[in-house]
């Protein structure tokens, strides 16, 4: 399963505030031990940081990969200017560093571009042929982890039937699922009822005020299916603003209490930038003896008419 948006962020968080610690410590360090000369460069970073920290709470860019990959190669420099000789796990960093934070593609290019350049600095004369040998090699190495760890993320995406933005299932495995549930009604004589759930404020939220106010949302309503539904009701994404809501063995007056519940628990949600939670809903129940395929033709109709108004 992948991982969440939220996850994702929280870590990188993390991570940033992590580093912005290391770098006071080092400016810490040569304040103690009197190398006051040293100290501007790391202080200066730890506020970039910071800023990188704050910048990625609320909102992911790739500008800041680009800031944080300069601020640790500008701190690797600095300390190969202070040490005669460095550890080779540390002329080795910045190509780490290029693969973690860049996509492999632009990675790729950038490292073999600042490889000649990082290893004249650090030897201060042209390289000898084992350098050159053994930094391609780690770079080979650290390429072929990047695509294998891009690998099993496309096959996780590939396989793993949920939404990539929220708790619900995604396109593909909500209509296998609701062609199953359609076949079983049919074949146990059972009743089925679908309630189609439209977000008109998500694109909206989307294009003005960015992807958290937009995963807010979407998080939201997963959370009242969840708490107001059976753990065998499915909700899945149909489309971008719209869901579908899978009753099983659940009759159309059913189905119109749990529509009344989820309008009433997502009004009394506020959302910063976006005021109450706007919710529309319409009802598609399967008819007796009606032909499933031909229910999935009405229910088609219907959230298409629903999300056009």
């Amino acid at each position: 399963m992948t991982e969440h948006p939220q996850w994702r962020r929280s870590w990188r968080l993390l991570a940033d505030l992590l580093a912005a610690l290391l770098l006071a410590a080092v400016a810490l360090w040569h304040y103690l031990i009197g190398q006051y000369e040293y100290i501007l460069l790391p202080a200066v970073l730890c506020c970039l940081v910071g800023v990188i920290a704050y910048l990625d709470a609320r909102r992911n860019s790739r500008l800041t990969h680009y800031l944080l990959l300069i601020c640790a190669c500008l701190m690797l420099y600095d300390q190969a200017l202070i040490h005669s000789t460095l550890d080779p796990i540390w002329t080795s960093l910045p190509i780490a560093l290029v693969l973690l934070l860049l996509p492999l593609g632009p990675a790729l290019v950038l490292s073999c571009l600042a490889l000649p350049l990082w290893l004249f600095i650090h030897s201060q004369m042209p390289p000898d042929v084992a350098q050159v040998i053994s930094m391609l090699t780690f770079l080979a190495c650290c390429t072929l982890a990047s695509w294998e760890h891009l690998r099993q993320r496309d096959l996780a995406r590939a396989t793993d039937p949920s939404d990539a933005d929220c708790d619900a299932l995604n396109h593909a495995t909500l209509h296998e699922r609701l062609t199953g549930e359609l076949e079983r009604a049919q074949h146990l004589d059972q009743r089925l009822a679908v309630v189609i759930l439209h977000l008109p404020q998500l694109e909206v939220a989307s294009e003005q005020h960015g992807s958290r106010l937009q995963l807010s949302q979407l998080d939201q309503l997963c959370r009242a299916v969840h708490l107001h539904c059976r753990d065998h009701d499915i909700l899945g994404r149909h489309c971008a603003d719209t869901f579908w809501l899978i009753l099983p063995n659940t009759t159309e007056s059913g189905a119109l209490l749990v529509t009344k519940r989820l309008e009433q628990a997502l009004s009394e949600v506020r959302l910063a930038d976006l005021g109450p939670l706007t919710l529309r809903s319409q009802l598609c129940a399967l008819k007796p003896e009606e032909d499933w395929q031909i229910f999935l033709e009405r229910l088609q109709r219907r959230t298409q008419t629903m999300t056009a108004d």
